[in-house]
């Protein structure tokens, strides 16, 4: 995972990158938009919209542990077995 932080004019881009996956975010909008059109303009993309979900992490002394806990959830309503029992 690639997380990329620029800042300019205190206009701030955050891009993480995994695999075959961008995730990025602005805190101005134009920057973000002209953001992705360089992209587009370089590599074939599909813009999934905003971000809904993202992997949970959380370190312990045990170790890291990483979850889906969000997505799993709305899949278990969307089937109408959000209340039953694990």
């Amino acid at each position: 995972m690639l997380f990329l932080k620029t800042k300019e004019g205190g206009k701030l881009l955050i891009i993480s990158l995994y695999v075959d996956d961008l995730v990025f975010t602005e805190n101005y909008e134009k920057k973000m938009i002209h953001f992705k059109e360089l992209m587009e303009c370089k590599f074939d993309m599909s813009d999934l919209g905003q971000l809904k979900y993202f992997l949970e992490v959380l370190e312990a002394s045990e170790g890291i542990y990483i979850s889906q806990r969000n997505f799993a959830r709305e899949v278990l309503e969307r089937f109408d077995i959000g209340s039953s029992n694990s």
